[in-house]
């Protein structure tokens, strides 16, 4: 990938997404074909038993894996089916780490998988999807 590819994917992983902001999450690293997202845990992203709660680990592998495919090729993508596997607790104040890889990618679709970690190195989530490419280009 160009520096200039980089740069432009950055912008738009970081500073055009509303939800990303609003939730706290960062791309904080990308390289062809991979994507690495973090979240430091806050309040806002507590269930009420005061660990993380499951939506927005999900959302944060779904990042991840969405980010991946975007390193490859710079078209919009939707997800259209996922699976998540929920291994351990993330505790509240602590960060996590999900970085997407992209598995396989065809013409229409693009399978991905993610791998979601504390700064511990404990394994929080495990997560697998297909996302469908749209036809649009990325507004970069």
């Amino acid at each position: 990938m160009t520096k200039d590819l980089y740069d432009k994917l950055m912008v738009f992983g970081n500073d055009r997404e509303p939800f990303l902001a609003h939730n706290f999450m960062r791309t904080t690293d990308l390289d062809d074909g991979t994507a690495t997202v973090t979240l430091p845990m806050h309040t806002e992203s507590l269930n009420r038993w005061g660990g993380a709660h499951g939506g927005i680990l999900f959302s944060l592998c779904d990042v991840a894996m969405g980010m991946a495919i975007m390193t490859l090729r710079q078209e919009m993508v939707v997800t259209v089916n996922a699976t998540i596997d929920y291994l351990s607790a993330a505790a509240a104040g602590s960060t996590l780490t999900a970085v997407g890889k992209v598995d396989r990618l065809g013409g229409k679709l693009a399978f991905c998988s993610a791998e979601m970690t504390d700064e511990t190195g404990k394994v929080i989530v495990r997560a697998h999807c297909v996302m469908c490419f749209t036809g649009r280009a990325l507004p970069l």
